[in-house]
């Protein structure tokens, strides 16, 4: 059976699609034939569950991730339509949730990059690294992920290069913060100006 991508878009900022935030984690359901539309609207619910800020749109749609072009979406579940929130800090800045299928090598690891605007205050203020409960709230979503769909169904690793899936079997959560470029916002104005040797 297929292995699920779960395009995870969480609302910030603007109802604008690009601006976001987005995770695309994968999910095997070990060839039981797991509804797509049930894992999304699990997800849908561990992220709003795990997520304690002020409400936020979360979309997850389920893609075979196995599938030979076009792949339409299997399933599709949103929570708080509507609600994007502005981002209180740089919307580059993440925490990386690190994982591996047995030997942290390629083709067998994996990031989530989670954006540090989900973070709360008390868990990540005004510091140089992240701090333990900033690490143990991204570390949650290790759990939840391999919690999902029940015993049938695999967090894991998806190579498109090989084709292959493994079940993800160690995670980590290190004390550095991740700049994701792309999840900035387009700038609306500019101040200039000239330079003059006096």
């Amino acid at each position: 059976m297929p292995v699920w991508r779960l395009q995870t878009s969480i609302g910030a900022d603007s109802p604008d699609a690009r601006d976001r935030f987005v995770i695309t984690p994968h999910v095997d359901d070990a060839g039981v034939g797991t509804d797509p539309q049930a894992l999304c609207d699990d997800w849908a619910d561990q992220i709003a569950q795990w997520y304690a800020g002020a409400s936020r749109q979360i979309e997850v749609t389920a893609y075979d991730a196995q599938g030979t072009p076009p792949v339409f979406p299997q399933g599709h579940a949103i929570l708080n339509a509507g609600a994007f929130p502005i981002s209180q800090c740089p919307r580059e800045v993440a925490i990386c949730l690190s994982f591996y299928s047995e030997r942290n090598l390629p083709r067998q690891r994996g990031r989530l990059y989670i954006p540090f605007a989900l973070l709360t205050q008390s868990q990540s203020v005004n510091t140089a690294r992240p701090t333990t409960p900033a690490q143990t709230l991204v570390g949650d979503l290790a759990g939840r992920l391999s919690d999902l769909g029940g015993l049938d169904v695999d967090w894991v690793v998806y190579s498109r290069v090989d084709d292959e899936a493994r079940p993800v079997s160690n995670w980590y959560v290190d004390n550095e913060w991740d700049t994701i470029r792309s999840r900035g916002l387009r700038p609306t104005e500019r101040v200039a100006g000239t330079a003059n040797d006096a």
